[in-house]
């Protein structure tokens, strides 16, 4: 079984930058997001450069179940209720345009990326009012869709059924779009001058005219506080050799399962939670079981986990980082939704630099009044607070001669608090016990074998080293 998924395979390696440089338009982030909007903006004529931490597609990107869908549960009656039914239909519409882009862009460039249209069901084994009244606003708004009373695949009682939906090898497509543009990997942004427009990296600087922040996570604090305004979501997907299903299929709950083949076997995926609250792990057993309680035995090839970045009101942001500071773009809180939403973003960001207007701009402002959002601001700031004084309060009763075989332990370690993993050798790998973002206290995650930040969702290995954004700083 390999520790990988499925997407990421061979692809071009891009230099380091090692040397200041001068560029019209900078974009930060080598996902699909980024690189999208990179790939519009040059298609214009812009001289832009793009610079990724780590390879092209090796975060959330290279570890989607890619599914280009405007299907994504109870998004549309939640912003029916928030918002009204105008703006549900407004993005059901952009999703609709997102898929759309991705379209036309495989067929325009002759893409071979396993482009493959299918049936897309949002599943209820429970309670299924909120689904129903997705349904009632998703028809309202003009989409092809319908109630199914019955999903015998899944044992569920009903599901919201949306047909010519896709699915798509993500690496496949974005690997054959010609580059116009310039390319750094290994890259990474460790300081941003917002208004400056300087970019300090781990060996140069950017000067540009215009930057782009597509880091998954925003990674500038001092404007826009969206350490306060998203959170992330941990979630854990299995391949397996067994065709179980000819369609996409997607549990209601947020922690419920999603489906989808994939070659000749499928994608199961699942058992979200909050970043850094982990638990006991155990959740790719448990997904494995869930798969055989419904299908049978199964064979599993691989086994990863993917973060997503979500907001209050389910919707993404996209455009000016924050009020007054002009030049400086963000793209972010794709709710799990990310194939769709960066072709839109993309073709959104492209349009604000160009200044002209687009339908979605309001739609996806990161400066939007979210309505009903008190509760989750209060429970998220509470999260984070809490985060931030475990690593500062008592001293840990346990030491590093405590912490078992292959088991990660925040512990007292040569008169410190220490994050400590012990390996199946008995070697320790030890490392701060508090993010270097902001300094919340980090939390062992056993099926990934990382330290994951529960307040905003950043991540290391046992050495330290940076796996996920907003920390742009190696833990010691």
């Amino acid at each position: 079984m390999k520790e990988t998924s499925v997407w990421q395979g061979e692809r071009r390696e891009y230099p380091v930058l090692k040397e200041n440089i001068e560029r019209e338009i900078a974009v930060i982030g080598g996902g699909i997001a980024g690189f999208l909007t990179a790939f519009c903006l040059a298609e214009e004529g812009r001289q832009v450069v793009l610079i990724e931490a780590d390879r092209l597609f090796s975060g959330t990107t290279g570890k989607t179940t890619a599914k280009v869908t405007c299907n994504q549960g109870n998004v549309y009656a939640d912003l029916s209720r928030r918002y009204g039914k105008d703006v549900a239909a407004l993005y059901y519409r952009s999703q609709r345009d997102g898929m759309q882009k991705i379209a036309a862009l495989a067929e325009k460039y002759k893409i071979e990326c396993d482009w493959t249209e299918t049936d897309s069901y949002i599943f209820s084994s429970e309670a299924f009012e909120q689904l129903k009244e997705s349904f009632s606003v998703l028809r309202e708004a003009g989409a092809d869709c319908e109630w199914v009373g019955k999903v015998k695949e899944v044992r569920a009682k009903c599901a919201l059924k949306m047909g010519k939906q896709f699915l798509f090898d993500p690496l496949k497509f974005l690997t054959s779009l010609p580059v116009h543009f310039e390319i750094y990997e290994h890259t990474r942004a460790v300081k941003i001058d917002a208004a400056a427009k300087r970019i300090m990296t781990d060996r140069a600087c950017i000067s540009a005219k215009t930057i782009v922040v597509a880091t998954h996570y925003p990674i500038v604090n001092s404007h826009g506080w969206y350490f306060m305004k998203l959170r992330q979501s941990t979630s854990y997907t299995l391949a397996v050799k067994e065709r179980l299903v000819d369609a996409m299929y997607l549990d209601e709950k947020e922690d419920g399962l999603s489906l989808r083949p994939y070659a000749g076997g499928t994608l199961i995926g699942g058992e979200d939670h909050r970043t850094g609250r982990v638990g006991d792990g155990g959740h790719f057993q448990r997904l494995e079981e869930s798969a055989k309680r419904l299908f049978g035995e199964v064979t599993v090839t691989h086994r990863w986990c993917a973060e997503d970045v979500m907001t209050f009101d389910g919707l993404p942001m996209a455009g000016k980082y924050a009020h007054g500071l002009d030049g400086v773009y963000v793209v972010t809180g794709f709710q799990k939704w990310g194939m769709a939403n960066s072709a839109v973003c993309a073709d959104l960001l492209t349009d604000l630099v160009a200044g002209r207007k687009n339908d979605y701009a309001a739609l996806f402002s990161p400066q939007r009044k979210i309505y009903d959002s008190f509760g989750d601001f209060c429970s998220n700031a509470l999260v984070n607070v809490a985060g931030l004084f475990a690593g500062y309060l008592g001293i840990p009763l346990k030491t590093s001669a405590d912490v078992p075989l292959d088991e990660g332990m925040v512990v007292w370690h040569e008169g410190k608090r220490r994050a400590v993993y012990r390996d199946r050798d008995g070697k320790l790998y030890v490392i701060g016990s508090r993010c270097a973002h902001m300094g919340c206290e980090l939390q062992w995650n056993a099926d990934t074998h990382t330290w994951d930040c529960p307040c905003h969702g950043s991540r290391y290995d046992v050495y330290g080293n940076i796996l996920a954004e907003p920390t742009t700083k190696r833990d010691q």
